[in-house]
């Protein structure tokens, strides 16, 4: 080792030292965070702020809910409140015979699926305009499985008008309401608007109970709402 002096030695001695009481004191920088976790957790400004913004875990898919097609299948409130007027749970409203009405040219109701109730007339532009619509929604939940009808509820007074509507086709069978007093009296039943404007929508489970009751027309935006409704 070449020669050194002895204040040369004692100097750097003393700011070995000095080196030391920096590194050791409060003061000091200390150690760099390494650790990614650690560098995060110096940047968010503390753990706490980094796991509340941690969003939970999501709920895995299908949880909770009852077998696809079921009555009984598990459905959204907030889904049935935008779009029924009025609804019931499984079992709390029987559907009965519905409103008094007369079965045209052999109509028969549905038996142990789905039925759409629509009530509508010839005169009732928005009933025209929404009725393949409403064939077109049957036949695709048809195709996915579900046993499904829809039935016109027809409240013309007028027969000729009805039968000639009848002569160029129409999506489903046909009953024709005794009167729009009739339809009254069953929408007053259910505690809803005795004087609602057509069209009118009743859903049906297949246990034979009225689940979903909607005054007014339907849109195409609708259908996802409807397959819900049946479980799909």
């Amino acid at each position: 080792m070449p020669w050194q002096s002895p204040r040369l030695c004692a100097a750097r001695r003393a700011a070995l030292c000095i080196s030391l009481l920096l590194a050791a004191s409060p003061l000091g920088c200390g150690k760099p965070a390494t650790d990614p976790q650690q560098a995060q957790v110096v940047a968010s400004g503390g753990r706490a702020d980094r796991v509340a913004a941690t969003p939970p875990p999501a709920a895995g898919p299908g949880a909770g809910a009852a077998p696809a097609g079921s009555a009984e299948a598990a459905v959204d409130p907030e889904l049935i409140a935008g779009f029924c007027d009025k609804h019931w749970p499984a079992g709390a409203k029987p559907l009965g015979a519905g409103p008094t009405a007369t079965a045209r040219n052999g109509a028969k109701a549905g038996s142990g699926g789905w039925r759409w109730l629509n009530f509508w007339a010839t005169w009732c532009k928005p009933c025209l305009e929404e009725m393949p619509m409403l064939g077109r929604w049957r036949d695709g939940l048809v195709k996915d499985g579900v046993d499904f009808t829809l039935e016109l509820w027809s409240v013309d007074e007028d027969a000729e008008a009805l039968a000639a509507r009848e002569a160029k086709g129409l999506p489903g069978p046909v009953w024709q309401v005794a009167s729009a007093s009739a339809l009254g009296d069953w929408l007053e039943s259910l505690g809803a608007d005795r004087e609602a404007v057509l069209p009118i929508h009743a859903l049906v489970d297949p246990k034979g109970d009225l689940r979903c009751l909607r005054l007014g027309s339907v849109r195409p935006a609708d259908y996802p709402k409807v397959r819900k409704l049946v479980g799909r």
